[in-house]
């Protein structure tokens, strides 16, 4: 078309030359404007778009995620780089996920750890509040694991407590309990919505089934196999305890079960918050 309108302009009898070169100018600066139009909407329009996408994405904006359609399904380079780019930010999300899941579980045990729990209460507490419900905390821990793992051997201890860890997964599975190791042989349960009644046979139930594995324990001077003491403590709707004054009160039940000679449970009822933080006087 340009070639034509040229050869009509410039090699036309009917125009004085200056005339031509002045059309020519036009032509050529009309040609340059529409290439510049062309190359903003294919090409530096797409990459700013992209441009804003990674920026949005390096922000922590989220909304963001989904690459713009018209970019990934354009039928050129730019399409191609946008689905690339977006392969290698669902490849991120995955690897990242990952990350964060290895750094909420113990890796012996498979359970949660402290950060999961952190995470876990942050979404746990607000939610009893709201639905004015019961709160219980079990610690737990092994009777004697010290003398068990100096008997034993480590190797030999480690695998005691995937197997207790195991016995607590098969007692605790409503998606609202919360079971963390906390460290070393000590564990932590957190129960939504359980009566004290139930968390306390809950918790017997599973210090029976820990002592009828029948995991050797020749040197525990409580009983010829591996047993546990668990403490429970446990907030009725209204009183909103302190997480931490709870669990320090559970911990508390807990050593009054190993002054009463260990491999047994012991629950509380709080009947208000002066009762959990007296836990730590």
């Amino acid at each position: 078309m340009l070639s034509g309108l040229v050869g009509w302009g410039v090699g036309g009898a009917h125009w004085p030359w200056p005339i031509q070169v002045i059309a020519l100018l036009v032509l050529v600066s009309l040609a340059a404007g529409w290439l510049l139009l062309r190359i903003e909407h294919d090409l530096l329009h797409p990459m700013r778009r992209l441009a804003e996408h990674a920026r949005r994405l390096h922000d922590g904006d989220n909304t963001h995620l989904m690459m713009a359609t018209y970019l990934t399904e354009r039928d050129d380079e730019v399409g191609e780089l946008a689905r690339q780019f977006q392969h290698l930010v669902e490849d991120l999300k995955t690897h990242n996920a990952q990350l964060l899941e290895q750094s909420l579980i113990d890796p012996l045990t498979k359970l949660g750890n402290r950060r999961m729990l952190e995470n876990r209460l942050d979404v746990a507490l607000p939610l009893t509040r709201r639905l004015d419900c019961t709160v219980s905390v079990l610690m737990m821990d092994v009777d004697h694991f010290k003398l068990y793992n100096d008997y034993y051997g480590h190797p030999a201890g480690d695998e005691c407590l995937v197997q207790i860890s195991g016995v607590l997964r098969d007692t605790f599975r409503r998606d609202s309990d919360i079971v963390v190791r906390l460290g070393g042989e000590e564990f932590l349960v957190l129960l939504i919505d359980t009566p004290s009644e139930e968390a306390w046979r809950l918790a017997d139930a599973m210090r029976g089934m820990i002592q009828a594995m029948g995991m050797p324990h020749e040197y525990s001077p409580t009983a010829d196999v591996v047993t546990v003491s668990a403490g429970v403590v446990t907030s009725p709707p209204g009183i909103d305890a302190d997480i931490d004054a709870m669990i320090a009160c559970a911990d508390a039940a807990l050593y009054a079960c190993k002054e009463q000679g260990r491999n047994t449970t012991l629950a509380r009822m709080l009947s208000s918050p002066a009762e959990a933080l007296a836990a730590d006087v």
